[in-house]
């Protein structure tokens, strides 16, 4: 991450370390004020601070000392570097999220005049924000929006290349959400976002915990430190800010007491301020209750699910907290009817299901296809993809979950390419399979979609996995392969199959 920030306003460099830190160590120098913030050394020009950033190549002295030769007014690190002493050097233990609060505070804090929400939790953030966004749209609230499919400003929606907001750009969106009249803005914060301290300078009015799962140890290394970066959220949240946990997550659960902070709770098993239940669900539509103290309502979803329930909870609970009528809430969720790649049925006259869904978990791949499982009544075929970010210690219980709960299985590429990594995730997939004949390996992703589609009857599902909107990067002359547009061009051109 190199970056550049350049800002309208000329703000103490101190005060701005101290507001996301209290371990702050002046070597020497004095304050300053600037404006303007730069990453990368060869970048910097006068009065600008630089940022040194932790490099894997442990380039900081030259680092700043490159940057010192072109000028900066002011040096952050995370540890001394001798030799320099000509610009004032502070020394903070993030030196990421102090770049990201003055970002934030050289742009005058464009999120101080707009309400923050805050989504984590291993799986449903980008569900749970979409129902948030048509909750907020029927009741009139104008709503920006950044998530892992791209960003709302208010106006226009953009789609963008990486998951992640980079601590320099958010501000920037902020100020474009503000001065598009957007009052409300839905973040999505990913276990990296906060972990890296890119969420500095952030301070959240309402705080939303989905759930917490064994996930990313490849950035986490341990399950304990990858539950500690979600908790660490709170740390961005106002001191009245409302928090929202799911207690029937065990995990979310456990921490409950440690949350200081307004809470309601949600839950479907558990006793909870905002619980619910099934009443009924088939292919394309489920029904249930959700009763919030004294009022109990019915929503009828087209998307299906007991994950999109605790999501639907999960908004209820932000719109009961926000003041927004009980009604105006049901009717809001239930105007979102399709999120792609989360639950997404494909209709095209087929005479069986199709289903489109990036589940990047175990336990989300299982939730799918309990779900899946549930409305079918012949057979459920599953096209899965491997990925290298499928870890290697869960790839068995991949191939586990889907020979418990699939009836044929088509493991393939996740991507629209294949090299050595995704071979290995395919083959070690493949070892969790004890009946050999339940599974299929075809590397080509269209070829695998289309025999699943090809080889589905009446009352079938064929449901699609481990794509989702994420894993195509753009690349010049080439069309993206995607699995929605795949699906359906291969339905309609075998209309006559279904008759």
């Amino acid at each position: 991450m190199q970056t550049c920030c350049k800002g309208t306003e000329s703000v103490s460099l101190k005060k701005t370390l101290k507001s996301v830190s209290k371990k702050i160590h002046q070597l020497f120098g004095n304050d300053v004020r600037a404006k303007s913030c730069v990453t990368d050394p060869d970048a910097v020009r006068p009065g600008d601070v630089f940022f040194a950033l932790p490099d894997k190549d442990d380039m900081l002295a030259e680092s700043v000392g490159l940057a010192v030769h072109h000028g900066c007014s002011a040096v952050v690190a995370d540890r001394p570097v001798t030799g320099i002493d000509s610009v004032p050097f502070f020394i903070i233990p993030s030196v990421v999220e102090g770049f990201a609060a003055f970002c934030h505070a050289i742009h005058d804090y464009p999120g101080k005049s707009l309400k923050l929400i805050g989504i984590t939790g291993t799986s449903g953030k980008t569900t749970t924000s979409y129902l948030m966004s048509g909750m907020f749209a029927e009741a009139g609230i104008q709503v920006g929006l950044i998530g892992s499919l791209g960003i709302f400003d208010g106006q226009g929606f953009h789609v963008h290349a990486e998951p992640n907001m980079t601590p320099d750009q958010l501000p920037l969106w902020l100020d474009r959400m503000a001065k598009n009249g957007c009052t409300h803005v839905i973040i999505e914060a990913s276990s990296q976002m906060i972990a890296n301290g890119w969420l500095g300078g952030i301070q959240f009015d309402a705080i939303c915990l989905t759930n917490i799962r064994r996930d990313h140890l490849d950035l986490h290394k341990t399950v304990e430190q990858y539950r500690r970066s979600k908790l660490a959220i709170f740390k961005y949240a106002k001191k009245k800010a409302l928090a929202i946990c799911n207690i029937d997550d065990r995990i979310s659960e456990a921490i409950v007491p440690l949350i200081d902070q307004p809470l309601l709770a949600i839950g479907m098993r558990n006793q909870a301020e905002i619980s619910s239940v099934l009443v009924e669900r088939y292919a394309g539509e489920q029904t249930f209750i959700v009763t919030a103290g004294t009022e109990a309502v019915a929503f009828q979803t087209k998307i299906i699910g007991d994950e999109f329930i605790y999501n639907c909870m999960m908004a209820t609970a932000l719109g009961i907290g926000f003041e927004i009528d009980i009604k105006t809430i049901v009717r809001g969720i239930e105007r979102v009817e399709n999120i792609p790649s989360r639950m997404e049925r494909i209709e095209c006259g087929q005479n069986f299901n199709v289903y489109i869904d990036s589940a990047r978990t175990v336990d989300s791949l299982a939730a799918a296809l309990r779900t899946i499982r549930d409305i079918t009544p012949r057979k459920v075929i599953c096209v899965f993809g491997a990925a290298e970010y499928h870890e290697p210690t869960k790839r068995l219980l991949f191939g586990k979950t889907m020979e418990t709960l699939a009836d044929s299985v088509i493991l393939t590429a996740a991507t629209d390419h294949l090299n050595n990594e995704i071979s290995n995730a395919i083959c070690d997939i493949g070892k969790g399979f004890t009946l050999p004949h339940q599974v299929q390996i075809m590397p080509d992703r269209a070829e695998a979609i289309a025999w699943a589609l090809s080889n589905a009857t009446e009352n079938d599902s064929v449901v699609i996995f481990g794509k989702g909107e994420l894993a195509t990067k753009e690349q010049p002359n080439v069309v993206p392969f995607c699995d929605r547009h795949f699906a359906k061009q291969w339905l309609y051109e075998n209309q006559s199959c279904f008759v």
